[in-house]
């Protein structure tokens, strides 16, 4: 139960949607922002999700003092802390946290119960959204808090919007 895996299956022009499969507890959807690639590893800083990948998964707390996780994997260019971003750039503090629409997280993953289109009230339209992010984190943080790996990976077929 040390490795999850997280497989995308869409990326569109707003946001990038997959499936975080934690064996032994479940299957969660998941809402990240577009991919965005720039001259520098990780993708766009706060505005990209991150590529694929294995990640090590280090417990981390906000500042709020929510438990969530962090994605560190230094030769894809992601690191947990700024100070740990070296010269030639980089990403940090690339979380798994609670969020329902895309504008929730900036370059982190929102896990949720189920996905379907929701009225985001911040901008009044309907967006595509995970629901019950709060119920999967707290599912999600039953387990030992601990070191894990993260595989990301785009399933076969996956259509890419690259901006």
């Amino acid at each position: 139960m040390n490795d999850w895996y997280l497989k995308r299956y869409s990326f569109a022009q707003t946001e990038t949607e997959g499936r975080l499969i934690i064996p032994g507890l479940n299957t969660f959807a998941t809402i990240e922002r577009p991919w965005i690639a720039t001259s520098t590893p990780g993708g766009l800083p706060n505005e990209s999700c991150v590529p694929d990948g294995v990640y090590q998964l280090t417990p981390h707390v906000r500042p709020d003092g929510s438990r969530s996780y962090a994605l560190v994997s230094p030769h894809l260019g992601v690191y947990q802390h700024e100070h740990d971003v070296p010269p030639s750039g980089g990403r940090f503090l690339i979380l798994i946290h609670i969020g329902n629409w895309v504008t929730d997280v900036v370059g982190c993953i929102a896990p949720g119960v189920r996905r379907f289109p929701m009225l985001n009230k911040k901008t009044g339209k309907l967006e595509q959204a995970v629901a019950g992010s709060g119920r999967a984190m707290r599912e999600i943080m039953t387990l030992p808090w601990r070191p894990r790996n993260l595989h990301i990976i785009t399933e076969a077929g996956t259509n890419k919007w690259f901006r």
